[in-house]
């Protein structure tokens, strides 16, 4: 995802610096015209906006916050002629480390000008950074919004963007009421799914009924012929949903909502894991339905 979103900003003709924790990714982008830097430190010290995407909260306090060459390591360094930073970090994270983020990019800057911290987790898969169709759920200071969009910005990455609220929880509690109704949502399908190859049907009959229904949508027509398929080849995997349930549960649990079918979905995502799927599209929930069959039939009823 990452470097899908750096080569759209390569594309807008913008002076773009590229930093990877696995630094051989990042060449492909230097083959389109990125600078590549080698530690956070070096892209935070000399660009005026920076946009991270990490795959998990400790990555993302980790490469903010951590050690002599984390972003707030740069900012530090950056000369008396810098312009107003800001830093816009686009993971999916929960609140608590998005309020960490933000306070350490924020008491770095303490006195500066314009710019500041915005929480800006994104809606939609590599595919759709690559065809600039994201969304962007905001949460952060109006001038940091602003410096975030832009032609050399999200508005190059998405085709929209929302301000939700003036802090990073604001934006991290938005990005998981999605994941929520998009998890349950596709490991219902895949229940279906199992449920009607048990029951001898055509599962591909069942998804064109499905598809013209009131319950037909995008999504579940596009993982459906992935789970159909067997074809997992990854766009958002299986251990990404599921760390984004699990995100969700413990918001949940904090604020006393009961959210059995999220957990009971958590369950299956984390089966899937457990069977080696976890770098695969997260259709492959599908997968945790495929119990080894029992070798005798289902004992009768004696009533």
């Amino acid at each position: 995802m990452g470097a899908q979103m750096a080569g759209r900003l390569v594309g807008t003709g913008a002076q773009v610096t590229v930093y990877n924790r696995a630094a051989a990714k990042a060449e492909p982008l230097r083959a389109l015209g990125a600078r590549v830097a080698t530690t956070p430190a070096e892209v935070s010290a000399e660009c005026d906006v920076v946009f991270a995407m990490l795959s998990d909260p400790r990555a993302s306090l980790a490469v903010a916050t951590e050690g002599p060459d984390c972003v707030v390591a740069g900012i530090h360094r950056r000369g008396p002629q810098s312009g107003p930073f800001t830093y816009v970090d686009c993971s999916t994270v929960d609140e608590q480390t998005g309020e960490a983020v933000g306070s350490a990019i924020g008491e770095a800057m303490k006195g500066a000008r314009g710019g500041g911290f915005l929480a800006a987790p994104v809606s939609g898969g590599w595919r759709d950074c690559r065809d600039g169709t994201l969304l962007f759920l905001c949460g952060g200071t109006q001038a940091a919004y602003d410096a975030a969009c832009g032609p050399h910005g999200l508005d190059a990455m998405g085709r929209r963007s929302w301000r939700i609220g003036d802090t990073p929880g604001d934006a991290a509690r938005a990005k998981l009421m999605l994941q929520v109704m998009m998890g349950n949502m596709i490991g219902t399908l895949a229940e279906m799914m199992s449920l009607a190859k048990a029951a001898g049907l055509d599962e591909g009959n069942v998804l064109e009924v499905l598809g013209e229904s009131a319950m037909a949508n995008d999504l579940c027509k596009a993982k459906g012929q992935l789970m159909l398929k067997g074809d997992y080849k990854p766009n958002f995997q299986v251990y990404l949903q599921q760390k984004d349930l699990r995100l969700a549960l413990q918001l949940a649990d904090d604020l006393g909502v009961p959210a059995p079918i999220s957990a009971a979905s958590n369950a299956q995502y984390i089966r899937a894991r457990q069977m080696g799927h976890a770098n695969h599209d997260f259709a492959a929930v599908r997968k945790a339905y495929d119990a080894a069959p029992s070798d005798s039939p289902p004992e009768g009823r004696d009533d």
